[in-house]
């Protein structure tokens, strides 16, 4: 018996194929939902991918990482590299216009020091967070990180120099010892070779900036040597290690009204060129000086009555004045600027007329102006105008039509003048004859005396003999009459009534002798002059040495 197989055919599908397919679903739904949530791809422009590696180093807002690099490649003009990287969606927005890109690396400078952190971590790239502005998915990295972070309140201003001095981003903004803000950017204009610097001033210092404002430079230490004196002048501890300024309203002057972003202002070299910068007027004369004008510097002092009414603008102006400079009789010229502003008047044309009328009346008059020193150890001149009492009135001379104010020497001029006057005086002296005059007169007097020395010694001797002969006399007589006296006593040949006699007798040569010896004890000298001059005339002493036998 045979069997017959029952062949059925089978439409259905395993149920193994459900897995690969639910597989496949949740695949696709996965890179459908990762497409669709995706961000942007951006691209950065880099001087060089120093520290950046594809896949891991990361883009970060505020220390959220919110991307990463996926590609780095050569610019095609080799001037840079070109870095890929993904965005996250949420953070698209922040891709604007106004959104910088930098590479965060350690740094260190005199300004700053930022970035260690990624010493260990690594590199990564850092982005501002500012939605404001126009979509943007290409940017320019900058050099470094930004000083002042996007949103920051405060205020943008532009500084501008000409000066040697310079400054970098991050140098400080200093007010009365804060640091108050710093400078971003700098860039040098080619064409009027000035430097421009964009400046950030933090809030609420920002207040301070008006249109009376002045900037100027506080960088290291400062050593003036001018004739005021020596000065030194420092900013703070972070200024004297990088460059740095500062800034105020001049003394006397209005604040003015406050004053919108980026407005511009100039730094100055020191506090005083940016308070005289507010005075715009001026009358220039010109001093012609007979005498040297070493120690006479640019911006010297000009004053009047011991008050600054103007400055030294130019010594020897060869564009004002010609000649040879060796020629003798050749005047240094020096040109000054008086400042209405600073003689209390208005910086007014109508004031500037003014003061040149009266200077102009002046100058007719008496008015001279001086070099005086004003510091004996920096040797500085300054300019000093004053009325001379003794000047004649004169018509005011003007050189290429500016006005010529006389000038008189100054006191170290005019004793140099009179030691020099001396000196000849002295030297116009018949100096050979007075001295052999003199020698011949010393002569005589050295004759003179040793002649009253010799006078002296022989009247020494002669007093000295007359004294002793004088008195050996009188002794003798009386030790005579006293010998006689007591032999006849002795002998008995005297009786009581003659001793007594003897004895009286003896008393009245005594009396009589009484006068020469008080005569010779008043005044010796009275035996060998007989004048009847009060005046005692003294021996003179004997030499040192010499003896007289008695």
């Amino acid at each position: 018996m045979s069997l017959e197989a029952n062949i059925k055919s089978t439409t259905h599908i395993s149920k193994v194929w459900i897995i690969p397919i639910v597989a496949i679903l949740i695949g696709g739904w996965m890179v459908w939902y990762q497409w669709k949530n995706q961000g942007p791809l951006i691209t950065l422009e880099l001087k060089s991918a120093s520290g950046i590696e594809v896949n891991k180093t990361p883009i970060k807002v505020r220390d959220l990482e919110i991307g990463q690099v996926k590609k780095i490649a050569l610019k095609p003009d080799l001037d840079g590299v070109l870095v890929t990287a993904r965005i996250d969606a949420s953070a698209e927005r922040l891709l604007t216009e106004n959104t910088q890109f930098w590479v965060v690396a350690p740094r260190i400078s005199f300004s700053e020091v930022s970035g260690l952190n990624t010493l260990l971590s690594g590199s990564y790239i850092a982005m501002t967070a500012d939605a404001t502005g126009q979509e943007q998915f290409h940017f320019t990295a900058l050099e470094r990180p930004p000083v002042t972070p996007s949103g920051t309140p405060g205020l943008h201003v532009t500084l501008k120099s000409n000066d040697k001095f310079a400054y970098k981003p991050g140098d400080p903004i200093i007010y009365k010892g804060f640091k108050v803000g710093e400078f971003e950017e700098a860039k040098f204009n080619i064409d009027e070779r000035v430097v421009y610097y964009s400046a950030f001033i933090e809030a609420p210092y920002h207040k301070l900036i008006t249109q009376n404002t002045r900037f100027w430079n506080v960088s290291g230490v400062k050593l003036h040597l001018k004739s005021s004196g020596v000065k030194v002048e420092t900013g703070s501890l972070e200024t004297l290690l990088a460059n740095g300024v500062t800034f105020g309203i001049p003394a006397g002057a209005d604040s003015g009204s406050p004053v919108g972003e980026n407005a511009s202002f100039s730094i100055f070299s020191d506090n005083i060129e940016a308070s005289n910068a507010r005075y715009k007027l001026y009358a220039e004369y010109l001093l012609l000086i007979d005498e040297t004008v070493r120690g006479l510097t640019k911006g010297a002092p000009v004053e009047y009555r011991g008050i600054e009414v103007g400055e030294v603008a130019k010594i020897n102006p060869i564009d004002l004045i010609n000649g040879n400079i060796l020629d003798e009789n050749y005047p240094i010229a020096v040109l000054i600027r008086i400042y209405p502003g600073k003689v209390t008047q208005q910086d007014t044309q109508q004031s500037l007329d003014a003061v040149k009328d009266t200077i102009h009346q002046w100058i007719q008059r008496d008015l001279r102006a001086t070099l005086r020193m004003g510091n004996v150890l920096t040797g500085g001149l300054f300019v000093d105008l004053q009325h001379d009492n003794n000047a004649l009135p004169s018509q005011v001379a003007s050189i290429n039509g500016i006005e010529v104010i006389p000038t008189v020497s100054n006191e170290f001029t005019q004793i140099t003048q009179k030691a020099d006057a001396i000196l000849d005086k002295i030297n116009s002296l018949p100096l050979d004859d007075l001295i052999t005059s003199v020698t011949s007169v010393i002569t005589d007097i050295k004759g003179a005396a040793n002649r009253v020395e010799t006078a002296s010694n022989d009247f020494d001797v002669l007093m000295a003999d007359i004294d002793a002969k004088a008195l050996n006399e009188n002794l003798n007589a009386v030790l005579v009459n006293v010998s006689a006296l007591v032999k006849n006593y002795s002998e008995g040949g005297l009786s009581k009534g003659e001793i007594k006699e003897t004895v009286d007798a003896m008393q009245e040569t005594l009396r009589n002798i009484q006068p020469l010896l008080l005569q010779l004890n008043q005044k010796p000298n009275g035996l060998i002059f007989s004048d009847n001059s009060t005046e005692d005339r003294q021996p003179r002493a004997a030499a040192k040495g010499q003896h007289h036998d008695n």
